[in-house]
């Protein structure tokens, strides 16, 4: 005997309330930490764009991904570093200095100031990297000088790398995907 479509319906399943509130708590941070990194790269890229400057800042940080292991072991290439603009720098600072390429571009470089002298009224910084054996051919004037290094967060270079790759774009839909789906499921 089949008689499913007669069967008397089961009572809704009562969800605590803290569970609710927990669910709510832990997608509205989520959320917030998404819009964070939502408005710091927006607002890296306007400042870019709209500033026309080789290196962007927000609220006077800027983040720059080292290339190279020229630092180690103070930092490792992947690493990111905020650097910050000060009033003055001095020896056993790590700055970073914006110099000329060969192509006719500007490169920044992240090295520590081991020197300092003044030639005319210009101050000029001799600079080597940690893990070189001779400091950097051209000494840097201060004015090339971006900012001082505040902050290294180990690895996130890297990370942020691979997000403009394929596989990183792919990864990042489909993230959005799964936050705004559990969005969903957790209001219903």
């Amino acid at each position: 005997m089949i008689s499913t479509l007669f069967q008397p319906l089961q009572p809704p399943v009562q969800v605590s309330s803290a569970w609710v509130w927990t669910k709510r708590i832990l997608l509205g941070i989520v959320f917030s930490v998404l819009l964070f990194f939502l408005f710091i790269f927006a607002a890296l890229a306007a400042d870019r764009a709209i500033g026309r400057k080789e290196i962007p800042s927000v609220f006077g940080f800027s983040p720059l991904i080292v290339l190279s292991g020229s630092m180690e072991p103070e930092i490792y290439k992947g690493d990111l570093v905020i650097i910050q603009s000060q009033e003055g720098y001095g020896e056993g600072n790590i700055v970073t200095y914006l110099t000329p390429a060969a192509d006719g571009s500007v490169t920044s470089v992240t090295h520590r100031i081991i020197d300092e002298y003044t030639e005319r009224g210009v101050r000029y910084f001799i600079t080597k990297g940690d893990n070189n054996d001779s400091a950097d051919p051209n000494p840097v004037r201060e004015t090339q000088v971006v900012g001082e290094v505040v902050a290294v967060i180990p690895d996130l270079g890297t990370f942020l790398e691979w997000l403009k790759t394929p596989s990183g774009i792919i990864s990042v839909i489909l993230f959005a995907c799964i936050i705004i789906a559990a969005a969903y499921i957790i209001k219903a």
